[in-house]
């Protein structure tokens, strides 16, 4: 319940970040909010701070920025050669922009040095199939072993029960594992997946999943407002199973 928003939570002065923002700097910020609900109470889609502390944990246990850690725990295991940050200069021209809007502002930002954990990654449709393929895989890819296979079946388990239920951004037939959608029934969720398959997506268009069932995933990324093609996409990969 740390600044998810919505109905019914807690009202506070919530001061922007700092362009010279970083996850220990910020960390005393959201410290002095007051929590929107106790937890266990409800469940909301945190709209990034959540998961910025865990991040700021992960630097604290381990030493590194969470950037480090990232690359050397996860990016360069799986050979994640396109997945950043802060893109360098060269790549620039391989980001596509959004349909039908002014993307310069988001060219023109400045390096970050915020390494969130709930958004703000650049990355490439090859490099993420590789990090789901290493979640089909049960946590191991090209002979490395990221997860245990019990971490995996965790993480796309439903965690939270019921508290699922009743907001906006959910649906029947629906749960909640650590930080993806996971498919509890395909039929009332109609989520075109098997029962346990789990993933997310972005608000212009990318979406992946993994389906243990079927040992498959699917990843597509897409840069536009409206959605349409991500579901034909999906009816397409259902299709393919049954055929």
């Amino acid at each position: 319940g740390l600044v998810s928003g919505g109905l019914g939570t807690a009202i506070q002065d919530r001061k922007r970040r700092g362009p010279d923002a970083t996850l220990e700097t910020q960390m005393p910020v959201y410290a002095s909010y007051a929590l929107d609900f106790q937890p266990g109470a409800r469940w909301a889609y945190s709209p990034g701070v959540g998961l910025d502390v865990v991040a700021r944990i992960v630097e604290i246990v381990s030493g590194k920025t969470f950037e480090e850690f990232l690359n050397e725990r996860i990016f360069e295991p799986l050979d994640m050669t396109d997945t950043y940050f802060n893109v360098p200069t060269e790549y620039q021209s391989r980001r596509v922009v959004i349909s039908d809007r002014d993307m310069s502002s988001f060219f023109d930002r400045p390096t970050t040095k915020y390494f969130s954990a709930s958004g703000g990654l650049t990355s490439s449709a090859e490099d993420y199939l590789k990090f789901e393929q290493m979640l089909v895989n049960g946590g191991e890819l090209f002979g490395n072993r990221l997860l245990s296979p019990r971490s995996v079946r965790m993480m796309g388990s439903n965690q939270i029960g019921d508290l699922y239920r009743g907001f906006s951004q959910t649906q029947e037939g629906m749960g909640f594992g650590y930080t993806v959608g996971v498919t509890v029934n395909p039929i009332t969720s109609n989520a075109r997946r098997s029962a346990g398959a789990f993933g997310w997506g972005g608000a212009f268009g990318t979406r992946s999943w993994t389906d243990p069932e079927e040992e498959l995933t699917a990843v597509i990324m897409l840069q536009q407002p409206h959605p349409g093609t991500q579901y034909d996409f999906e009816n397409a990969v259902q299709q393919a199973i049954i055929e």
